[in-house]
């Protein structure tokens, strides 16, 4: 994932050379100083070593800011990238990966925000021990030392610092915290993006990308000024070994014997070994994290074509027809482990439609073929005998669904707004919740509920949609007997009325006789399509294990 460029590997090399230059003018200087040479006795000297060191600081700060501006860029990019991918990737990746994967990703992805930190550390901490090692070797001296000083000026100054960033570092985590919710949407929600092309657009151009973008700009900026601040500790010692070269002999506050007990091992020793000691456990952390996040990149790779339609009102919808649809489950040795079909179908505008059958019968296969989850492995689907799709369903614009796992976004992605919206507050009366939900705020709809009730608000969503084809899966398993008979005997029929076209996943065979068609499942098939109207209703029998001739 982390690739530098030729031209970034090349601003690393002009970054090095000068500094490395620089570095070795300053260990010159104190070279020759404790040397006891003349010519670098001079007050000139002391004028020149402080300017090479504000000179290196300030080379340091300009390569942070670019190494910084590189580093998040990709960072933030890749975060919005993998939003992307898992959003465009089948519901069968998904299934098969894990949602855990994409959980693992982000917090992979976190890790490179230490990454300017890493280089710059790097970088600095071998050119120092390199200069370490060879004074090591023409001095001779083994010396350790603490200068209470600098170290009271480097504590003082840090903590000032973390007292001004600590409003900016809770508002990051903020950003983060609703990141998280989208995170938390895409996964359980995911069926609900995948039906509604400007739900996605909406989480990803209206909520993540300008949480991302904000968060990238305060992450920024907040790294910035710690990664300043390091620097600041790392040069403000060569200054202090400027006063000890310069200003404390000159005033008989140090005798010139001591220097080198004061300097050496204080700054070639000390700084950079424990630098590169430390960052081991991090470039393990980073080379796995990339390779993880590249797998993963990799894994849920997608060229899914996806038929994005406006959203059709029900009169744009007339017939729906399955021929010879198949649908085929592999494992991860390839190995057909279920298979679906042949399903031959046609559905009317306006037919109430109830799908039985036990466990691992097809309903659920059927129903992600027919939402366009779950692409058909053979077959077509044609759409008012005209929008025929060979291979990719295009049914998804025209569906709005409540499925058993129903999940309630945290933020509205949809074209409707709940405020001032007298149809919501009407379906919060037939839903029985108007003395649950009090206002017509989004934040009170995207709250906890109940199963039940959280069936019933994701039913209020999916009518807000204003889609010609309802599809419930389960969705009166979680309701009260008295809901569930007003489910079935009011709301149902009401809503064939209005002209929707319902298609609902049911157990409760004592509702049956609402239903204009029943279709039972078994073994991937329809083994019976049963006319209510038209034929005597036996509840009993269509449980039955009969194949269809």
């Amino acid at each position: 994932m982390f690739k530098l460029k030729f031209s970034y590997v090349l601003y690393l090399l002009l970054y090095a050379i000068p500094n490395t230059i620089l570095s070795f003018g300053i260990v010159y200087i104190i070279n020759n100083v404790i040397s006891g040479k003349t010519e670098f006795l001079t007050d000139y000297m002391g004028i020149t070593f402080v300017s090479t060191v504000i000179y290196t600081y300030l080379l340091n700060i300009i390569f942070q800011k670019k190494i910084n501006k590189y580093s998040f860029e990709v960072l933030y990019e890749n975060e919005k990238k993998i939003f992307d991918k898992i959003l465009k990737a089948p519901l069968i990746t998904l299934e098969k990966l894990g949602s855990q994967r994409f959980y693992t990703a982000i917090e992979d992805l976190r890790i490179f925000a230490t990454f300017p930190e890493v280089v710059t550390h790097t970088i600095n901490s071998l050119l120092m021990l390199l200069l370490c090692m060879i004074y090591l070797f023409t001095l001779s001296v083994s010396a350790a030392l603490v200068v209470v000083a600098l170290i009271i000026l480097i504590a003082v100054t840090y903590f000032l610092v973390i007292s001004t960033m600590s409003q900016k570092v809770a508002s990051l985590r903020k950003y983060n915290e609703h990141y998280y919710k989208y995170v938390d949407d895409v996964i359980k929600g995911f069926k609900g993006f995948k039906l509604s092309t400007h739900r996605r657009e909406k989480l990803m151009q209206d909520h993540l990308s300008p949480n991302r973008e904000n968060a990238k700009t305060l992450d920024f900026n907040i790294n910035y000024v710690f990664l300043s601040i390091n620097l600041i500790s790392q040069y403000g010692l060569y200054l202090v070994i400027g006063a000890i070269l310069f200003l404390l002999p000159v005033i008989g506050l140090l005798k010139r014997e001591d220097v080198i007990s004061y300097v050496v091992i204080l700054l070639f020793v000390s700084g950079p070994i424990n630098n590169l000691i430390n960052m081991q456990n991090v470039y393990t952390r980073l080379t796995v994290a990339n390779n993880r996040i590249k797998k993963f990149l990799k894994d849920f790779d997608s060229t899914e074509i996806v038929v994005t339609l406006k959203n059709a009102a029900p009169e744009a919808f007339s017939s729906l027809r399955f021929n010879q649809i198949h649908f085929e489950y592999e494992n991860e040795a390839s190995e057909k482990t279920f298979a679906l079909g042949p399903v031959n179908l046609s559905i009317e505008k306006g037919e109430m439609i109830f799908i039985i059958g036990g466990n691992g019968s097809g309903k659920s296969t059927f129903i992600n073929i027919l939402t366009g989850l779950y692409q058909p492995t053979g077959g077509e689907i044609i759409v008012n005998e005209a929008q025929q799709s060979t291979g990719k369903t295009s049914t998804q614009n025209l569906i709005s669904a409540v499925f058993t796992d129903n999940h309630i976004f945290s933020n509205n992605y949809d074209e409707y707004a709940l405020e001032n919206n007298q149809e919501y507050l009407e379906l919060l009366r037939i839903m029985e919740l108007d003395k649950v939900i009090a206002d017509d705020k989004e934040h009170s709809a995207r709250r906890p509920f109940s199963k039940g009730q959280g069936k019933r608000m994701s039913l209020i969503f999916a009518l807000l949609e204003d889609k010609p084809i309802l599809v419930l899966d389960e969705w009166a398993a979680d309701q009260d007997p008295h809901f569930r008979k007003y489910f079935y005997e009011n709301l149902l029929p009401k809503l064939k009325q209005e002209g929707k076209t319902i298609i609902a996943v049911t157990h409760d065979d004592a509702y049956f006789k609402y239903a204009d068609r029943i279709l039972k499942f078994d073994y991937g098939e329809i083994v019976k399509d049963f006319q209510v109207k038209d034929e005597p209703l036996h509840t009993e029998s269509l449980w039955h294990k009969e194949v269809q001739n």
